[in-house]
C-alpha cells in the first residue's frame, strides 16, 4: 500500500508527453496507455451509472466490476502481474444468466431507450471500444487472454443490465426492424 510521500502527485512529470507505467516510462499515446485510458473511461461511466441507479443488486455488481477494471488496468500496465483470471469471467457469466432469467426473449434488435438504460448502453459501447484496444494491444504485447474474455462478456452483461433496468422501471423496449428500401 502506498503511504506518505508515495501518495503525493508527481505534478508536472508528464509535461514532456510521457507518463510512468509500473515497469517503465512511456509516451502518453503508447498502446498500453491507450488501452488503460479506455478502461478508465468505461470505469468512469459505470461510476456515473451507480450514482443514478436505485437497484441494489446491479449497483453492487457494477461496483465489483469497477474494482475488476482497476485490476485490468494494472495488469495491462504491468503484464507479469496476473490479476484477472477465469473466476472473473465466470462472475460476469453468472450475472448475465441471472439478469437474462428475468427478461423476455429478444426477437429483434432494440433501440436504446430510457435515461438509465441509455447510459448503460453507452457504457456497453465503451466496453466494446476498450475490448478493441486491448485486442489491438495483444497483437504486439503480452496480454492475459482472460482480460479479453472478461471485456467481451462484460459488454453482454451491460446489455442485459440495460434491459433489466428498463423492465424494472416499466419502460417499454422499442424494437428496431429493417425497412425494405
Amino acid at each position: 500500500m502506498l503511504q506518505g510521500s508515495e501518495m503525493k502527485p508527481n505534478i508536472g512529470s508528464g509535461d514532456d508527453g510521457k507518463t510512468n507505467l509500473i515497469d517503465k516510462r512511456v509516451w502518453k499515446d503508447d498502446e498500453r496507455m491507450e488501452a488503460i485510458g479506455k478502461i478508465d473511461e468505461l470505469n468512469s461511466y459505470l461510476g456515473l451509472i451507480i450514482s443514478k441507479i436505485n437497484f441494489k443488486d446491479i449497483s453492487e455488481d457494477f461496483e465489483n466490476i469497477q474494482k475488476h477494471l482497476f485490476e485490468v488496468g494494472a495488469e495491462i500496465a504491468y503484464p507479469s502481474r496476473k490479476m484477472i483470471n477465469k473466476d472473473h469471467v465466470v462472475f460476469i457469466e453468472n450475472k448475465i444468466e441471472k439478469y437474462e432469467g428475468e427478461l423476455p426473449e429478444l426477437k429483434n434488435f432494440i433501440l436504446p431507450t430510457g435515461e438509465l438504460s441509455s447510459l448503460i448502453h453507452i457504457s456497453r459501447t465503451k466496453c466494446r471500444e476498450a475490448e478493441r484496444y486491448v485486442v489491438k494491444l495483444s497483437k504486439k504485447h503480452q496480454v492475459n487472454r482472460n482480460i479479453i474474455a472478461y471485456l467481451n462478456r462484460l459488454s453482454d452483461l451491460l446489455f442485459a443490465s440495460a434491459r433489466i433496468c428498463n423492465k424494472r422501471l416499466k419502460i417499454s423496449e422499442k424494437e428496431w426492424k429493417s425497412r425494405d428500401l
